[in-house]
């Protein structure tokens, strides 16, 4: 069993996989296939590492947000929010989720590419920690919508928002195609190179309506070498020195490495930590200017290896050219991203965790796209309709990117402690969803 994959609590007994003392068969039975169960514990110790590395490395304030985009069911958000994380937010509805698990304004961070007018008039009104403004259009609008509500009167004397600008430093990480984020052609931030960050800094500087207190950069996800963070926040320094501002705040993103297969390598989290750590000293000493609140936003690296997919096999056939296929009653509708972004796993018969992986198998899902795979040629023991498997490594920008593909319904998810077992999200029913019914 690759129990590096697997959430801190998985043991094994006479060949059966539990997760905090949950028999994941019985799970299975109980609540139906396609499920996804997360562990408490893994939750709670990821986190301990990641402010224990924080606090070992960094003299000055910290925080921790979770990138909500990774997976916020209300339920699972209430679990984050009572643990005292800060959380990221890029939609009306992340921020909605947001406040009724318990997070308060002063923990919300509100980004995105292309703000609506309702959700910044929302981040106003709440007065949130920090609107992340992506771009010099973002900025002078989101002034506006400042500016016409300081004339009505803002019930509160501190009615001039705080604002970070997320600055883009053109640099092209190794990662898939989709998920660089800091390069000169992204969608994302205000870039450096033809001068509209020095442009936006002058800006907010100048206007009565908004307080810049940050800068903030992400270069993309799955970014395993700490190298570029170095470099981007280095770059940040040196337009902040150009433009004479000294940020109080300051975030290099997320984007940390999450293994996803037991043959990947394992690179500490303090391989990021530090070095981020230590860049942000390092340009402080050298400008003379005081230590900002380094914000880190994590949000696979903190769900992802706390989840676990669980599927029933169904079809099992050879094609003719021999190729052996196994289908399982889930797939791209409640895991979109091996056909997204051509991600790999690791797959496990939970019931049988001692027998050999002797048989080599395409594993696919039930939807209607060729490109519906889950793992392409990969090896498991050999199994049959009514099988069991289980997907380590599940927990994050699976079920937030769930669809009704073909109608499907969205799993149930699961939060489990010893002796415990609370519902974050039921077994979807099409027939009843609102929208059906509309």
């Amino acid at each position: 069993m690759k129990h590096e994959l697997l959430p801190v609590t998985a043991s094994c007994s006479g060949g059966r996989l539990a997760i905090a003392g949950h028999d994941l068969g019985a799970l299975a039975r109980e609540f139906a296939t396609p499920l996804y169960v997360y562990d408490g514990e893994t939750v709670r110790q990821d986190l301990a590492a990641l402010r224990q590395a924080l606090a070992a490395a960094y003299p000055g304030p910290t925080e921790i947000t979770y990138a909500a985009k990774a997976y916020f069911a209300p339920r699972f958000a209430s679990k984050l929010a009572a643990l005292g994380l800060g959380v990221d937010v890029v939609s009306l509805g992340e921020l909605r989720v947001a406040q009724r698990a318990g997070f308060s304004p002063e923990k919300i961070h509100l980004h995105g590419n292309n703000k609506s007018a309702a959700e910044l008039r929302a981040a106003l009104e709440l007065n949130l920690q920090a609107i992340v403004v992506d771009s010099l259009d973002e900025l002078m609008f989101l002034e506006s919508l400042a500016r016409e509500r300081q004339h009505e009167g803002s019930p509160r004397p501190e009615s001039c928002p705080k604002i970070w600008l997320r600055i883009t430093p053109g640099l092209t990480v190794d990662t898939h195609a989709y998920r660089q984020t800091g390069h000169h052609t992204t969608k994302f931030g205000i870039p450096i190179a033809d001068g509209q960050a020095a442009e936006a800094i002058r800006y907010a500087r100048n206007s009565p309506h908004l307080n810049l207190v940050g800068l903030h950069t992400h270069l993309g996800s799955q970014v395993y070498e700490a190298g570029p963070y170095v470099e981007a926040l280095q770059m940040l320094y040196a337009l902040a020195r150009a433009e004479n501002f000294t940020p109080l705040e300051l975030s290099p993103g997320g984007g940390w490495y999450v293994r996803y297969t037991s043959d990947a390598p394992d690179i500490p989290l303090n391989t990021w930590v530090q070095s981020v750590a230590a860049a942000v000293q390092a340009e402080c000493d050298r400008s003379g200017i005081p230590l900002p609140r380094l914000v880190l936003e994590p949000g696979r690296w903190l769900a992802a290896r706390a989840g676990v997919a669980l599927y029933t096999v169904g079809t099992c056939k050879n094609s003719g050219d021999g190729t052996r296929w196994v289908a399982v009653d889930g797939g791209m509708a409640d895991n979109l991203r091996p056909a997204l972004y051509g991600a790999r796993y690791t797959a496990i018969v939970p019931e049988r965790m001692e027998d050999p992986a002797t048989e080599r198998v395409n594993l696919v899902g039930k939807f209607c796209e060729s490109g519906d795979f889950l793992i392409e040629n990969t090896y498991l023991p050999p199994v049959a309709r009514g099988d069991l498997l289980a997907l380590p490594a599940s927990g994050a920008y699976h079920l937030s990117m769930a669809s009704n593909y073909n109608l499907a319904e969205r799993p149930a998810a699961l939060w489990l402690e010893e002796g415990e077992i609370e519902v974050l999200q039921p077994h979807e029913d099409i027939l009843s969803a609102a929208w059906w019914n509309s």
